[in-house]
């Protein structure tokens, strides 16, 4: 078996893992890099190999940089069935349709420009066509229950516990057995299941976004919330939040319904202010398969994604009226990484007041404006425009839905038995990767840190 690691190598964004048996060749998902659009776009445009070749997809989870760039992969000839949960089939349908849409509005925004300059107008990288076409590709398979993605090998899905249907993926092919983490979630976690341990295997290709960090309890970030939120009320502040439509959101509002029934939400009205977040929400509805049991609780006794203070946002119009509002008041938005979506609206209209408040929540990939933001850039621009930075900026890092480097020295310790050869790390900046490096190496373990396109047999 030989593997090439494409994307999401020494980077976090782009996930792309390519594998051949017997001149079999298949993919471990196909995302989208993020980051400055010129080389976003140089990226995403253009694979190392040859899209019909490929037989098969398997796919972790929904998330856009890990699945984000298969409609370019179909268009440009791929035409096999892409493997994944069922609950990731319907978040993946939902963020491909909507990758296709702001890549068709974007376009043609930058192309009104080109043309006032006498330039040529550009393609984006896929169409609502592509996507729509890419979606009748998915195809779900159950957790733990093996299937053939090319003959001679086999492959098995776990719970990963990152986000709703995330899976990890075992791979096994003449008595070796290949672990891919696709993103490893954490213990302990509201809403979804722990991720399931694997053991025992050969190899693994392990993720290794927070592979130096270690992040602070869930308790302590809902604590920290009801102080920002304290803090708010005093200021009159409008609090926006940055937030990933998949699982970000929901676990704010459920963090949010318990404050609400703490009473710290009086007069305080919450917003979600994202179509596509308010959608995969009701896709959370549809599979409580993949809660935990106290998630499970909840849902015999009403709704846990809702309570009297929160309003899922219909539509433009109603967004544009936010920024009519007086504070206090809390707003979710998309995208999480602020490089889009109703949330950089909310941006232009808040981030210049001090008495504002932005909480990041997520990971923000180097370039991305949410980035700057975190970083405390005294200026960021958008949409060509430039504003200065004076609204308060929080980082609530304990809220990821990544495992820590402690978490995942742990569940490497979990995952084997003294059979296991070699570590491959993905998916992390080279700092992260090689603090995990260093501790894994301490457990008498061979661990690599691929560069992009480096191959080898396994």
């Amino acid at each position: 078996m030989d593997v090439t690691f494409v994307g999401a190598a020494r980077t976090v964004t782009g996930s792309l893992h390519l594998f051949e048996y017997k001149k079999q060749k298949f993919l471990l998902e196909c995302g989208i890099f993020q980051g400055h659009r010129e080389e976003a776009e140089r990226i995403n445009s253009t694979f190392p190999f040859k899209p019909k070749d490929i037989k098969a997809v398997i796919l972790s989870h929904a998330h856009i940089d890990h699945s984000g760039n298969l409609p370019n992969l179909a268009r440009r000839g791929f035409a096999g069935p892409i493997y994944c949960t069922s609950a990731t089939k319907d978040i993946a349908s939902l963020l491909l349709r909507d990758s296709a849409k702001i890549q068709e509005f974007d376009f043609k925004y930058l192309n009104k420009k080109r043309a006032e300059k006498g330039l040529l107008p550009k393609e984006p990288l896929y169409t609502m066509a592509d996507a729509e076409n890419t979606i009748k590709q998915l195809s779900a398979v159950d957790y733990d229950r093996t299937f053939e993605p090319v003959p001679g090998v086999q492959v098995t899905l776990y719970d990963a516990g990152h986000i709703l249907g995330s899976s990890v993926i075992l791979i096994e092919a003449d008595g070796k057995r290949i672990f891919f983490s696709g993103d490893l979630g954490r213990k302990g976690m509201p809403i979804i299941r722990d991720p399931v341990a694997v053991e025992p295997v050969d190899y693994m290709i392990l993720e290794s976004t927070y592979g130096g960090r270690q992040h602070e309890s869930f308790d302590n970030m809902q604590q920290e919330f009801k102080t920002l939120i304290e803090r708010a009320k005093k200021k009159k502040s409008k609090m926006v939040i940055p937030a990933f439509a998949v699982e970000r959101t929901q676990l704010l509002v459920t963090i949010l319904k318990n404050l609400y029934d703490e009473g710290c939400l009086k007069n305080v009205p919450v917003y979600v202010d994202s179509p596509l977040a308010s959608n995969v929400t009701e896709v959370f509805r549809r599979h409580p398969e993949c809660f935990d049991a106290e998630t499970t609780k909840i849902l015999t006794e009403g709704d846990p994604f809702n309570f009297p203070n929160l309003h899922y946002v219909a539509d433009a119009e109603e967004s544009k009226s936010l920024n009519d509002k007086s504070g206090p008041m809390i707003i979710m938005s998309a995208s999480g990484m602020c490089e889009g979506g109703r949330v950089t609206h909310h941006l232009i209209h808040t981030i210049g007041d001090a008495q504002n408040m932005i909480v990041i929540t997520g990971f923000q990939a180097r370039g991305t404006l949410g980035r700057q933001i975190l970083e405390r850039a005294p200026k960021v621009t958008i949409f060509h425009d430039e504003f200065d930075v004076r609204a308060k900026t929080y980082f609530m890092g304990g809220l990821s839905a990544h495992a820590d480097g402690e978490d995942l020295v742990e569940y490497v310790k979990a995952s084997g038995d003294g059979r296991l050869k070699k570590v491959f790390l993905v998916h992390g900046e080279i700092e992260e990767s090689q603090a995990l490096q260093q501790n894994l190496r301490e457990l008498d373990l061979h661990v690599d840190i691929p560069q992009s396109l480096t191959t080898v047999s396994i």
